[in-house]
């Protein structure tokens, strides 16, 4: 039944949907494979992209991620070639034609890419519509604000904002920075964290107070 109910579909909404779909290569950041995401932290709604099996997003704990944060992984098959950044072998209309040596299906069977990895630190905090680049690290208790399309390495404790994306200001000076990273309040147990949930909400000076 619900392969008929399939077919149907496919039949009102046309196979060129159908193939738009399939090209999108996109995924709910929860379903992602190649993805691992640390304790606590949720996403309302936020997109993996990836084209290739050797890429990799890492996420830590304590993270915020707004709906319709994207996550692009690779370039996909856009940087094989030196003469442009069409991938003609996806698109091939006489199927039998050779590239070199090799079939399409030979030649997209051995495309090697190099290792990507985005990791996203500690307590970071995404706002919608946010694009995050392949091969960014993004450190602890960042804020990227709503639209910032992120295309480079993101310092502990920035606000950035803008595309693309640009240190709008430091949410602490760098002495209270350091302190809070020699705390690591998010590698505490799950039970010292809830029991001393009230001291995250006096001020930082006094929580450094107590916990360095």
């Amino acid at each position: 039944m619900k392969l008929l109910l399939r077919k149907i579909a496919w039949k009102i909404l046309g196979k060129n949907y159908h193939d738009f779909l399939i090209g999108q290569n996109k995924t709910y950041l929860h379903q992602a494979k190649n993805v691992t995401i640390g304790y606590k932290t949720y996403h309302n709604g936020a997109f993996v992209w990836q084209w290739h099996n050797n890429s990799h997003l890492e996420i830590g704990k304590y993270c915020s991620i707004a709906n319709d944060v994207n996550f692009i992984l690779d370039s996909g098959h856009h940087m094989m070639s030196e003469v442009t950044t069409f991938p003609h072998f996806n698109h091939m209309v006489n199927k039998n034609l050779l590239i070199g040596n090799k079939t399409q299906s030979e030649f997209k069977e051995e495309i090697k890419t190099d290792p990507s990895k985005t990791k996203i630190g500690n307590d970071v905090w995404i706002g919608m519509n946010a694009v995050i680049l392949p091969n960014i690290t993004i450190g602890n208790g960042v804020t990227i604000m709503a639209g910032a399309v992120v295309t480079k390495d993101v310092p502990d404790y920035a606000i950035v904002a803008g595309v693309p994306a640009e240190i709008v200001k430091m949410k602490y000076d760098l002495d209270t920075i350091s302190k809070m990273k020699q705390i690591e309040w998010w590698n505490w147990s799950p039970e010292k964290v809830e029991e001393n949930v009230g001291d995250f909400y006096i001020p930082i000076q006094d929580f450094i107070i107590k916990w360095l």
